[in-house]
C-alpha cells in the first residue's frame, strides 16, 4: 500500500469511528434523558448501566451505515480544505485513485458489520429487551415474541400450545379439527402432550368433544391417549424472539418451519435479507457523498458536507421505512423491500460519479 493510500485509509477510519462515536453518544444521551423517569427500583443504576452498555452496541450497529457515508464526506472535505486534494490532482492522480482506498475501507467495515450483526448485535439486543421487560416494566412487544402461547396450523389440525417444547412436551394443549368449510368437527383438550417419536404423541388427562351441526354430540374423557399427527416433532420447534435478533441460519430454519405450520414469515424473510442489505447500505451513500464533495464547483466546507450527508441519510432511512411498510402490507416481497433502497441509492451514486468525477 502506498503512502497516499495509507494516509487516506487512516484519515477515513478516524473519521468513521469519530462520527460513529458522536452519533451513538448523542442518541444514547437523548434517549436516557427522555426515558429517565422509567428507571426506578432496586439497583436501577446498575441495571441502567448494563442496559445502555448493550444498547450502545445495538445503536452503533444501526448508525454505522450513516457514519460510513459521513466519514467519506469528512475525509475528502478535509483534504480539500487543507489543499491536499489540489496537490494530489497536481501530481496527476485522479479522483478514482483517491476513492479506491476509502472504498476498500468502507467495504471491510461493511463486512465487519455483517459479522457483528450475526454474532454480537443480536445477543446485545436480546439483553436490552430482557432488562426493559423484567426490571423497568417496559415490555413493549416482548410478550408477543417471547410469550408461551403458540397457535399453529397443520395439514389437518389447528394447535393451541400454551407452554413447552417437543423435547419436554407441551402443557395445556388444545387440538382443533376443522373442516374445509371451516366448521369445527372435533376438539381435543389435554393437560400434557408428549412425543413418542416420529409422528406419534401421547395425550394425558384430557377430553374429546365431537361436534355436528353446531351442537355437542359426545364428550369423552381419557387418562391417556395416543394420537398420530401429520406434522413431525421438528415442526413444533418455533423459536421465540425477535427475528432481527436471530442468526442467518436460524432465520432460514424458522422461515421453513413457520411456512409448514401456517405462520406468517414476512418479517423473518425481511430480517434475513437485512442481515446483508443493512450493513451494505452505507456503501452507496459513501460513493454519493464522495461525488458531491469532489465536484469542481465545490469548496472544502465541512458544514456543506455534513448537511449533504444528513440529507442522504434522511433520504435513505425514508426509503427503508417506506419499503418495509410495503413488505408488511404485502405490496412487495421481503427481498425486494430490503434491497430496493440500496439499488436506488446506487443508481443515484452512479449518476453523480459519472457527472462530477473526472
Amino acid at each position: 500500500m502506498s503512502i497516499l493510500s495509507r494516509h487516506l485509509a487512516g484519515a477515513y477510519l478516524k473519521a468513521f469511528f469519530g462520527s460513529l462515536g458522536v452519533l451513538t453518544l448523542i442518541f444514547l444521551v437523548v434517549e436516557f434523558v427522555d426515558r429517565s423517569r422509567d428507571y426506578t427500583g432496586e439497583n436501577w443504576q446498575l441495571w441502567a448501566a448494563l442496559l445502555y452498555l448493550n444498547k450502545a452496541i445495538s445503536v452503533g450497529y444501526m448508525l454505522a451505515p450513516a457514519a460510513l457515508l459521513l466519514a467519506g464526506g469528512i475525509t475528502v472535505s478535509s483534504l480539500r480544505r487543507r489543499g491536499e486534494y489540489t496537490a494530489i490532482r497536481a501530481l496527476a492522480i485522479g479522483p478514482w485513485r483517491t476513492l479506491l482506498p476509502i472504498a476498500l475501507c468502507g467495504l471491510f467495515l461493511c463486512a465487519g458489520l455483517v459479522l457483528a450483526g450475526e454474532f454480537i448485535v443480536g445477543p446485545a439486543e436480546m439483553r436490552v429487551d430482557e432488562i426493559n421487560a423484567t426490571h423497568f416494566r417496559r415490555a413493549g412487544t416482548w410478550r408477543q415474541f417471547y410469550g408461551d402461547k403458540t397457535w399453529l396450523r397443520g395439514k389437518r389440525l389447528f394447535y393451541h400450545l400454551r407452554a413447552g417444547n417437543p423435547d419436554i412436551g407441551f402443557s395445556d394443549v388444545t387440538l382443533y379439527d376443522i373442516s374445509e368449510g371451516f366448521e369445527l368437527r372435533q376438539r381435543i383438550d389435554a393437560r400434557r402432550m408428549e412425543s413418542l417419536g416420529g409422528h406419534r404423541w401421547r395425550l394425558i388427562d384430557g377430553a374429546v368433544r365431537d361436534y355436528g351441526d353446531g351442537e355437542t354430540l359426545t364428550l369423552t374423557a381419557f387418562d391417556s391417549r395416543e394420537i398420530e399427527l401429520d406434522e413431525p416433532p421438528d415442526a413444533f420447534r418455533i423459536r421465540k424472539g425477535y427475528p432481527e435478533q436471530m442468526r442467518f441460519s436460524q432465520l432460514r430454519e424458522q422461515i421453513e418451519r413457520r411456512q409448514n405450520v401456517g405462520l406468517v414469515t414476512e418479517r423473518y424473510e425481511l430480517a434475513m435479507h437485512n442481515k446483508f442489505a443493512s450493513p451494505l447500505s452505507g456503501l452507496p451513500g459513501l460513493f454519493l457523498i464522495f461525488a458531491l464533495t469532489v465536484r469542481p464547483s465545490r469548496r472544502g466546507r465541512m458544514s456543506s458536507t455534513l448537511a449533504e450527508g444528513f440529507v442522504i441519510i434522511v433520504l435513505q432511512w425514508s426509503m427503508l421505512v417506506i419499503f418495509k411498510a410495503a413488505a408488511f402490507a404485502d405490496y412487495l416481497s421481503p427481498a425486494l423491500s430490503a434491497w430496493t433502497p440500496n439499488i436506488l441509492l446506487t443508481a443515484l451514486a452512479a449518476y453523480a460519479l459519472r457527472r462530477f468525477v473526472r
